[in-house]
């Protein structure tokens, strides 16, 4: 890794700046590059962003480039999107995919040697494209935001801080995700035992609106304002101050997964180990026999837009 903790950041619309204003104000990074098709918004996002140094008592660079900043880079993180946005992230493969072989050349040719953190949607397929074609470690944030939203809103049903419910979701970053409900803890407890034990605090809730409610977040909020920009900016930049700082953190995120040695490479998220270079190793979740039953469907559906739209590709 290089000294200067940078990062380039490939799209800078709504998510692109959120996730640059992030690292900012967290001071994650020293240097924060801005890259987009359109130059002007990319500057324009930069200096207004630089503009907040003095009153954030950071001391963070951030300025607009083009990719050969990719050359002494840390980070380069994914964040570009296509002009359609449909609720089924899916159905926007194939758009991301064209782009994507418009810039997997320009990222060759910079000499990049950090890693790619792919956010773009849909997630688990763009990140595995770019792995298929960058001799790199390739991260996609996956369900980082997904376990965020499936914490919070447990937390609100349970009238408990968010920071006190220990949770995940598994598979896709989309509608085959799976909340992990069989390992829910809060205060280190198991949900389900205190479900049992304490009914008139913990048995009053709905999974099933809970887990609609994770799952369909992503969707309102961009019908309701055009974008989602501020939870995954703070997911993104979770995920590159682990990278940076080797911090060994375990996320959940999207990398290469393999269900059997039959089975194709697909990228899928489960609890991650991250630090310098990235995953660092993979921990195995413990599920029920229904979850796992819906994660293999969750596999199988990521195999199958493998096979039907990224292989015909090769």
């Amino acid at each position: 890794m290089m000294s200067k903790r940078k990062t380039v950041i490939i799209g800078a619309g709504h998510v692109g700046a959120h996730v640059a204003s992030a690292l900012m104000m967290q001071d994650i990074c020293e240097e924060i590059i801005l890259l987009d098709t359109d130059a002007q918004k990319a500057w324009s996002h930069a200096v207004d962003l630089q503009d907040t140094a003095c009153y954030a008592g950071k001391n963070t660079t951030v300025r607009s480039g083009g990719y050969e900043e990719l050359g002494d880079a840390d980070i380069c993180v994914i964040s570009y999107c296509g002009a359609i946005f449909k609720e089924n992230r899916l159905e926007e493969l194939e758009e991301a995919l064209n782009i994507a072989d418009e810039i997997i050349p320009k990222i060759q040719a910079s000499g990049f040697q950090g890693v790619v953190v792919s956010i773009t949607n849909p997630c688990d397929l763009v990140a595995l494209y770019f792995a298929m074609h960058l001799e790199l470690m390739v991260v996609g944030t996956g369900t980082a935001l997904d376990s965020a939203r499936f914490r919070i809103r447990t937390a609100q049903a349970l009238g408990v801080a968010p920071a006190d419910v220990d949770g995940f979701c598994v598979g896709e970053h989309g509608d085959s995700q799976v909340p992990v409900w069989s390992q829910v803890r809060v205060g280190g407890r198991f949900l389900e035992e205190l479900e049992q034990e304490k009914r008139e605090l913990f048995g009053r809730f709905n999974r099933d609106e809970i887990e609609k409610a994770t799952i369909e977040a992503g969707w309102k909020i961009l019908t309701g304002k055009g974008s989602t920009e501020y939870g995954i900016g703070a997911a993104a930049a979770s995920l590159i101050q682990a990278i940076l700082t080797d911090s060994r953190r375990v996320l959940p995120c999207s990398w290469q997964y393999k269900k059997d040695e039959n089975s194709p490479v697909i990228y899928t998220s489960i609890p991650s180990v991250i630090g310098a270079g990235g995953v660092i190793g993979r921990i195995a979740p413990a599920l029920s026999k229904e979850e796992a039953k819906r994660f293999d469907e969750s596999c199988r559906l990521m195999e199958k837009y493998r096979a039907e739209y990224l292989d015909i590709r090769q």
